[in-house]
């Protein structure tokens, strides 16, 4: 059964009312504490930023931390309709007459036509080689043969192709319809180009072929090929359309052929990247530069703060943030071992401003070790990699930030334990004062009632005289 409360009938007090102004005073310690708690929340949020900005920093600055990134190579293809070519490891600057005389192809044979894919074949043991066809001599791989059986449960076309496909022995069966009064035709093709994955079929009659003469039941339609190209004159052959070895560093996807029409290929030095890795880490310094000012800033007009205003890690790591930056390299001639040096100054307001000009000037000057600069390099550290190193350490298990963050966190808690702690308490203060007043109101309509008996007697007394 509910109990129904009607505080302040005996006293005539509005005892709800007074509970709630007595409660709202000793919640006051609590609301102070969520005052803290949602200060040091702020913080955390803002160390999240920091520590974002400055894993962003790190990020950029690992693609300028190793000297090998400003020796990447570009190559360019006067005709992207023939090949596409792609520059790696070991590449050097060149530039090279490239002919394509021949793509490489796989090899391709057909059956006569059936009525259908369901027509029967002939039963029996067919056996599949891949092997080197040169001039008309034939010599099958005998890694690469097989074998299945046609029988009575898979003698029809479908079953053949289903069979060689089971296989997985490197060529691919497919049924084709042709359109004419017998369309089903089964059709073999090389998984592999080149002329040392040709196709022979024997051992079952009407799905035989001879790659030597060129005979059988099947029929040729597509001869398997090798690529062959020339650069500089140089004859190349090889047996897939993807060309590595023959130009140090280089790999070329054969497209189209251009007999007798050779196009260029260049390598070159690949500055884009260089430049677009150093704008990006310009950047990333800028906007964490930027997000370190809002926080710490404090506005005299509104007398508001940033959350990290005074915070002296956020000091610290500014502070080392500037001076990796404004360092000169150890072992770098004078005018060659900062960042200023080749375009990249502090400005006023602690940004970091880039001089596309200074640094493509200095970018194809050899005089200028820009990779010393930034990377490792025999032993010493360029500007991008104490960067990298500074922002694990601060980053990581232990370190400032890390550290910082963790106190934080450590300190809500601790806020949020004693927040639990007084709402316990609030329940049994109002508990008392509801009890107290409670009581309050049992004497108050006691007395009342007192009183009235009283008045009744005493007007009863008068009256008889």
């Amino acid at each position: 059964m509910a109990t129904i409360s009607a505080g302040g009938i005996g006293s005539g007090l509005d005892t709800a009312s007074i509970i709630s102004q007595l409660m709202s005073i000793e919640r006051q310690p609590i609301q102070a504490l969520t005052k803290q708690v949602t200060s040091f929340q702020s913080r955390l949020s803002a160390f999240g930023q920091l520590k974002g900005g400055l894993s962003a920093l790190q990020t950029a600055a690992e693609a300028l931390s190793k000297t090998e990134k400003f020796s990447a190579f570009k190559a360019t293809v006067a005709d992207a309709t023939l090949f596409s070519a792609a520059a790696g490891t070991g590449a050097t600057a060149g530039s090279y007459a490239v002919e394509v005389k021949y793509l490489a192809q796989a090899h391709k044979i057909a059956s006569a036509g059936f009525a259908s894919n369901t027509t029967t074949v002939n039963t029996g043991t067919l056996t599949i080689d891949l092997g080197q066809l040169t001039g008309g001599t034939y010599t099958a791989d005998a890694s690469k043969t097989f074998s299945i059986t046609i029988d009575s449960t898979n003698n029809t076309l479908e079953g053949v192709r289903n069979a060689i496909n089971t296989a997985k022995k490197g060529v691919t069966a497919t049924i084709v319809n042709d359109g004419s009064a017998s369309p089903s035709r089964l059709v073999i093709t090389s998984n592999d180009t080149g002329t040392a994955n040709t196709i022979r079929m024997s051992g079952v009659a009407g799905l035989d072929y001879d790659p030597a003469s060129n005979t059988g039941s099947m029929t040729q339609k597509i001869a398997s090929q090798d690529a062959q190209l020339e650069v500089d004159g140089i004859a190349i052959t090889r047996s897939t359309n993807a060309v590595s070895g023959v130009i140090p560093g280089v790999t070329l996807n054969l497209t189209k052929a251009n007999l007798g029409s050779p196009t260029t290929l260049t390598v070159a030095s690949d500055t884009d990247t260089v430049k677009k890795n150093i704008e990006a880490f310009v950047k990333a310094y800028n906007d964490l530069n930027s997000m370190i000012k809002t926080q710490t800033a404090y506005d005299a007009n509104t007398k508001t703060a940033g959350a990290l205003n005074g915070d002296s890690t956020v000091r610290t790591v500014a502070s080392r943030m500037r001076s990796v930056i404004n360092e000169s390299v150890s072992g770098l001639a004078s005018g060659s071992s900062r960042l200023a040096d080749i375009g990249i100054s502090f400005q006023a307001d602690g940004s970091l401003k880039l001089d596309s000009t200074k640094l493509d000037t200095a970018l194809s000057d050899p005089t200028k070790d820009v990779s010393t600069i930034f990377g490792n390099a025999a032993g010493t550290a360029g500007v991008a990699a104490d960067i990298v190193t500074m922002a694990k350490s601060m980053l990581g298990t232990g370190g400032l930030l890390s550290n910082r963050t963790d106190g934080i966190n450590s300190t809500i808690r601790r806020l949020n334990d004693r927040k639990d702690a007084l709402e316990s308490r609030m329940t049994r203060i109002e508990s008392r004062l509801q009890a107290q007043f409670t009581a309050l109101d049992t004497t108050m309509s006691s007395m009342n009632a007192t009183s009235q008996y009283l008045t009744q007697q005493l007007a009863a007394l008068s009256a008889n005289r």
